[in-house]
């Protein structure tokens, strides 16, 4: 591996560990979770006896599994690679968000002003991690690999598909938490907050940290990033 294709999975390890930060801030605000994870949320609710990070890696491999579904006959050896990459980001990811979980159980807030603002606090957070996914460029988290899969196959844009995906995903949550618990679950304002204002913000990064994008990933790979994936820059 390259020193240059080294640094870019650093920055996209470096990009998973700040969004399972930002989502452990926002779902310590008890006011719902960011969408990708809306799910994995309702059901550690409802069985506790499995951590956020657990049911994140599950569902993660879920979402992989219909991936190979979605493109079963014109798989190449570049799309297998990916998705054994999946795996592994799958399990990462899954064990950051129980650390970001374990750094932030001090938060506990009681006032509802106080929810919000942890809400808000780490919305700029999960949006740093994604600009930094996307400026990375070298694998996708199981969500948006899912989406993508689910666009080639539909053969629509990326963010429509996207967007009907990440609601399909809190609607399944929502009834998860009405089947179990006899509320929403992980689904709360919070929840609508994310999804509307992660994906706007990281495009704002992508917009204004120009200087920042072209210090990690310089010359060509610069344009192509900016050009090629700015439009991806969605809620997780």
């Amino acid at each position: 591996m390259s020193d240059h294709l080294a640094r870019r999975y650093c920055i996209f390890a470096l990009g998973v560990t700040v969004i399972s930060i930002g989502i452990g801030i926002i779902t310590k605000g008890s006011l719902g979770t960011s969408p990708i994870t809306s799910i994995p949320y309702s059901l550690s609710l409802v069985f506790p006896q499995l951590t956020l990070g657990n049911f994140t890696i599950l569902f993660s491999i879920l979402l992989i599994a219909l991936q190979g579904l979605l493109q079963r006959g014109r798989m190449d050896r570049t799309m297998r690679i990916n998705l054994l990459l999946e795996v592994v980001v799958a399990f990462l990811f899954g064990y950051l968000v129980d650390v970001a979980m374990w750094l932030c159980s001090g938060l506990n807030p009681t006032a509802y002003w106080e929810q919000i603002l942890m809400v808000f606090a780490g919305i700029p957070i999960l949006a740093f991690g994604v600009y930094l996914q996307i400026v990375a460029n070298v694998v996708m988290v199981p969500g948006d690999g899912f989406a993508y899969a689910l666009t080639m196959r539909l053969k629509r844009s990326y963010g429509k598909v996207r967007v009907a995906s990440d609601t399909t995903m809190v609607v399944i949550a929502a009834i998860i938490g009405i089947v179990g618990l006899g509320t929403l679950g992980g689904v709360r304002e919070g929840t609508v907050i994310c999804c509307i204002l992660t994906g706007l913000v990281a495009k704002q990064y992508m917009r204004h940290l120009s200087g920042l994008t072209s210090l990690l990933v310089p010359g060509k790979d610069l344009d192509t990033v900016a050009e090629g994936d700015r439009e991806n820059a969605v809620g997780q």
